[in-house]
């Protein structure tokens, strides 16, 4: 079977947005910090590798997230908050 030009474009396009698509691999993807890291980090933009930012930064970051959070009605408890925090500080740069 031979492909038009037209038809290898689309294959390539879908295969290259296939590939974009991919999860993201993020470290101790099964504990707890984790998990809520990408459940609630992702509900208003995309998922943050942990090494992008030291604890310190992480640190600001949150508190700020806390921030929009309240501004957007979101509930942020601070055991969730203490959770991700754990998890940040164990995994950033």
């Amino acid at each position: 079977m031979l492909f038009g030009c037209k038809e290898v474009g689309v294959i390539l396009v879908a295969l290259f947005l296939m590939a974009c698509a991919g999860t993201q691999t993020i470290p101790e993807p099964d504990s707890p910090g984790a998990r809520l890291f990408k459940e609630r980090c992702t509900k208003c933009h995309g998922l943050p590798g942990p090494k992008r930012h030291t604890p310190e930064q992480w640190d600001h970051l949150l508190v700020m997230m806390d921030g929009f959070m309240q501004e957007k009605g979101m509930q942020f408890p601070a055991q969730e908050r203490k959770l991700l925090q754990d998890y940040l500080h164990r995994n950033g740069r």
